[in-house]
């Protein structure tokens, strides 16, 4: 009796009580919806391949994916654009071809660990097309572009790479086109020291890769440049000559060259040099030809003399005063006639 009753007043007027019912679920849901809210981000797109294929087309369109992410909006401030990633993976394919590949959105660890309720992600492309061949590797020289002035006084010799050359994974007929590598710029600027410093490749081709992508080290030796200097009509001195000799043959002069970096050519003064030749074997008088000697501070380098030997006429100084006594003697003589 009990049982007929409770039917008999569920069906009573049941339209009236549907109807109330749907409006309420409306109701609900309507709340529920005014608690969200939706951003979009716009991600790079990744295409991962773990086999032998790779793009060789359709990655100039779609460079980034637009993600949609829907959650409450006391929680969409907690998210930013670095938390979210896409990729297409085309590594289930082994045939060269037209190919269309889903495109998935994976989340950072804050994602995860915020747990966000409810969390709606939606990519838009969801799916992609490319075109597919076969990977070919190649073997390529890295380059630097080395740029302002050193230090005056100071030049750059070539920019050194370790290593000097890399891998570049790609479609044949791209990679036939490559012939190097352009790796980050030096700046020498002033400098009197080597510079040294950690580059990396330039890759502006999307359809290529860096095998590996290693950090070159880049030097650019900077050393002191080097000048030379010509220095004319220099004496030779005539060094330990015992007392009792002299030297009647005129002095003699010499042409030099040197060499020695810009900052001491141009520090360069006589007292750096020596130029004599050493008469202390000489025991008799006579003509004698005697090694030219050319001494300089270490800073400088010889580069040329105009004479090895000069010659000279050593006489004893006894028969000098005697020539001298002689005329003296003569003199009187003259004067009487």
């Amino acid at each position: 009796m009990n049982t007929k009753r409770l039917l008999e007043k569920l069906i009573n007027k049941w339209p009236v009580k549907a109807s109330c019912f749907v409006i309420a679920c409306f109701v609900y849901f309507f709340h529920q919806v005014s608690l969200l809210e939706t951003r979009t981000f716009s991600v790079p797109l990744e295409v991962r391949s773990e086999g032998n294929m790779i793009p060789v087309s359709g990655l100039e369109k779609e460079k980034y994916i637009k993600v949609k992410v829907r959650t409450r909006k006391e929680q969409i401030s907690l998210i930013s654009e670095s938390d979210f990633f896409a990729y297409v993976d085309i590594s289930s394919r082994t045939k060269e071809g037209s190919w269309t590949f889903p495109v998935t959105v994976g989340t950072s660890e804050k994602v995860i660990e915020l747990d966000l309720d409810p969390l709606e992600i939606t990519a838009s492309p969801d799916n992609l097309k490319f075109d597919i061949q076969k990977k070919a590797i190649k073997q390529v020289p890295v380059i630097s572009k080395v740029y302002g002035t050193p230090a005056h006084g100071y030049k750059a010799l070539s920019v050194q790479l370790d290593p000097s050359h890399v891998f570049l994974a790609g479609p044949q007929f791209m990679l036939d086109e490559i012939n190097s590598v352009q790796a980050g710029s030096i700046n020498i600027e002033n400098s009197e020291i080597p510079v040294s410093k950690v580059i990396k490749v330039v890759n502006t081709n999307a359809y290529i890769s860096i095998l590996d992508n290693p950090s070159i080290k880049a030097q650019v030796p900077v050393v002191p440049e080097e000048m030379v200097k010509e220095l004319n009509d220099v004496e030779v001195k005539l060094n330990s000559l015992a007392e009792d000799f002299a030297i009647t043959s005129e002095a003699k002069k010499v042409n030099l060259i040197i060499e020695g970096s810009v900052i001491d050519i141009e520090k360069f003064r006589t007292k750096s040099l020596s130029v004599y030749s050493d008469l202390s074997f000489i025991t008799e008088p006579g003509v004698y030809k005697v090694p030219v000697i050319v001494e300089l501070s270490p800073a400088y380098t010889l580069d040329y003399c105009s004479l090895e030997e000069v010659e000279i006429t050593v006489v004893k100084k006894e028969d000098i005063v005697t020539d001298d006594n002689s005329k003296q003697e003569e003199q009187p003589a003259g004067d009487s006639l």
